[in-house]
């Protein structure tokens, strides 16, 4: 049977270009090649004529669209790290030639993306006024709110993209957003209710927090047991410690998670890290590292999890759910795991 030849336009203008899963932890973040190989290519098509342009968006798949996000997240720290005017508008390209305003994450990544153009000191109206004229109309008008929003923000945490700085340099990771104003959360062991701020999961650790979880997640995958995945913002679940009942929070000055996937029969389990903060309650003192040392001592007396305090920082382990045909039926334990991790802080 002769093989069918696919018209030009209905090709993939990304065909073979891809990211590796760690690629999108941007708090550990790697140099990939890739990233000058994607710089080139959608700067050719963005810069090219109409025609061409809009044969190209129209061929993009659902993983093209993933790849063209994850590149903008990745140059828009670049353009963070290296002051670099072309990462930012690699950026920016990128998000002009997706083809759906759903694509785009508007009120967090896009907006942080021109918050760091506009610290960088590039001029926001030449920026742009070249996404325009190269999006589609439906992009280029939702752009321009964002545009015009930039001058009333005034950190990068507005756009719930968070800053952090650890061994691998400035990172960012994006926070969790309350869309339910109703729920609260409740005291790390006091029970006492507390607010959430409005839409935005706070994060505001008094150590470094985002180095203690780079520690944690280094020091696993350097065993070789476990392949973990990207860091990212978090809260702490009440069920974990068995104070409360499920669906409810703990408060913490800072949560970050991962997960650690086991390798060769090895188990898989989730990573927290978070900051405790000190409570007031009925005229008594809780100090953040008692708390974190209870918290951590709950946590660890349940089946399948295990816990340990750092100050006022606890980490807790907690086993996942193996579907596998040929899954063992027995608890599992993550006591070996647990005392990689005990080293990880003297480490960092």
């Amino acid at each position: 049977m002769a093989s069918i030849v696919l018209p030009m336009s209905m090709l993939s203008p990304f065909a073979g270009l891809d990211y590796v899963e760690r690629d999108n932890d941007l708090v550990r973040f790697r140099d990939n090649p890739i990233d000058e190989t994607l710089s080139t290519t959608v700067r050719s098509i963005f810069d090219a004529l109409d025609e061409r342009r809009d044969d190209a968006r129209s061929a993009l798949s659902a993983d093209d669209r993933d790849l063209l996000t994850l590149f903008a997240r990745r140059r828009a720290l670049r353009a963070l790290r290296d002051s670099s005017a072309r990462a930012l508008s690699d950026a920016l390209d990128a998000y002009g030639l997706l083809p759906q305003v759903s694509d785009v994450s508007w009120e967090s990544w896009f907006k942080a993306t021109l918050v760091i153009g506009r610290d960088l000191g590039l001029d926001l109206d030449e920026l742009h006024q070249r996404f325009v004229d190269g999006a589609t109309t439906e992009l280029s008008r939702r752009a321009a709110v964002a545009f015009d929003a930039v001058e009333r923000i005034t950190q990068l945490a507005e756009c719930h993209v968070i800053e952090v700085a650890t061994t691998y340099g400035v990172g960012l990771f994006e926070s969790t957003v309350i869309r339910d104003q109703t729920a609260t959360t409740l005291g790390g062991l006091t029970g006492r209710p507390v607010i959430l701020g409005q839409f935005q999961v706070g994060y505001a650790p008094t150590t470094n927090l985002a180095q203690l979880c780079v520690d944690v997640a280094d020091a696993l995958d350097a065993t070789g047991l476990v392949a973990t995945t990207a860091l990212r913002h978090d809260q702490l679940v009440g069920s974990t410690f068995d104070l409360v009942t499920s669906g409810t929070y703990l408060d913490s000055l800072g949560c970050l998670s991962f997960f650690a996937d086991g390798v060769e029969g090895q188990p898989s389990f989730s990573v927290q890290v978070a900051e405790l903060a000190t409570e007031e309650h009925y005229d008594t003192t809780f100090a953040a590292d008692d708390l974190a040392a209870e918290l951590a001592e709950a946590a660890d007396a349940i089946e399948e999890q295990a816990a340990l305090a750092t100050g006022p920082c606890v980490v807790v382990l907690s086993a996942l759910p193996d579907f596998a045909e040929e899954a063992s039926g027995e608890p599992v334990d993550l006591s070996a795991f647990l005392e990689v991790v005990r080293g990880a802080p003297e480490k960092g």
